[in-house]
């Protein structure tokens, strides 16, 4: 009798641990479709500024700085070489004020709707890889290169004139908050800024190479780094829980690229082969969406019900949620 306890009460314990490894590695299917080739060359960055109009940036590192936009949310493309060097990031102030950064620290702006575009600042040998309007008059942009080389960049009078600062560790995104305050993250680092980016404090966030942090609120924010770490904050960055970490041998090998978050509960990470993760708990759950085209993804825009992913190929595809 008591032996028949004992293999009820094994039983018992080996379908709870089979029902929780099951939970962990849950997949989910969503429809994908594939919207257009617009460039032969990476899609590094792509922003909605509004409910019809998407913009975006990319090109090849030495030879081709492209501006993509559509005014169809998407259906419909045009493509326009700006540069001779790769751009990686984009920004708008207004419909029409867009402002992007790129290698060789190239900076342009455009006021017209991306039609033309002039040179603002050019940071000689630095690779520019983000670059966001905080306001009116300030403009942040950081990067660097080989890891250690640092840079951020601040303009006070719409990027007419700027103060550069160097890091020890290469800076790859930004984030504004409602706060308001910003963050910087990049190798084995995260800073923020309470005073539109005149200083920096460092954060308790290290171990990756942080390269994209979103913030859904002044208090909640994900981090993410380049070997798949996921880090997570609910007091604007005073402390940060590690949800994921990408150095660890038991989890499976992933190289995250970008994160967004709709709301302050649904969340998205994109990364290389077709990596898509899911949340719909503010990030520390995360679901792996299956059936997804192989594809390196490198940039990623929300819209109604679903989104668009830039990829290293230059194809841009559509995922509808379920």
């Amino acid at each position: 009798m008591k032996q028949s306890f004992y293999n009820f009460q094994f039983c018992t314990l080996s379908i709870a641990f089979c029902i929780l490894i099951s939970s962990c590695q849950k997949k989910k299917e969503w429809q994908w479709s594939e919207l257009k080739q617009i460039s032969d060359y990476e899609i590094a960055d792509l922003k909605r500024v509004n409910d019809s109009t998407i913009i975006g940036v990319g090109g090849e590192r030495y030879l081709h700085g492209e501006f993509y936009i559509s005014l169809d949310n998407g259906k419909n493309w045009s493509k326009k070489e700006i540069i001779d060097k790769q751009l990686y990031g984009i920004s708008f102030l207004t419909e029409d004020t867009f402002i992007v950064c790129g290698y060789d620290g190239k900076i342009l702006q455009s006021t017209n709707s991306g039609d033309n575009w002039s040179v603002t600042q050019n940071f000689m040998w630095r690779l520019m890889r983000t670059v966001a309007w905080l306001n009116d008059s300030i403009i942040i942009s950081c990067g660097g290169s080989g890891f250690t080389g640092g840079i951020i960049s601040r303009s006070t009078d719409k990027g007419l004139s700027w103060k550069t600062d160097s890091l020890t560790s290469e800076m790859r995104a930004l984030c504004q908050t409602n706060e308001p305050a910003i963050y910087c993250c990049g190798y084995g680092k995260i800073i923020k800024s309470k005073d539109e980016g005149a200083t920096w404090t460092q954060q308790r966030a290290t171990g990756d190479f942080f390269v994209s942090i979103s913030f859904s609120s002044s208090d909640h924010g994900v981090a993410i780094g380049l070997a798949g770490t996921i880090l997570i904050t609910d007091d604007g960055g005073e402390n940060w829980k590690k949800i994921r970490d990408g150095n660890s041998i038991t989890n499976q090998s992933w190289t995250f690229r970008k994160i967004i978050f709709r709301d302050i509960n649904k969340g998205y990470i994109i990364g290389d082969k077709g990596l898509l993760l899911y949340t719909t708990d503010g990030g520390n759950q995360w679901i792996k969406i299956k059936n997804i085209p192989t594809k390196n993804f490198t940039s990623i825009v929300l819209t109604d019900n679903g989104g668009i992913v830039g990829s290293e190929e230059g194809i841009l595809l559509q995922f509808l949620e379920e």
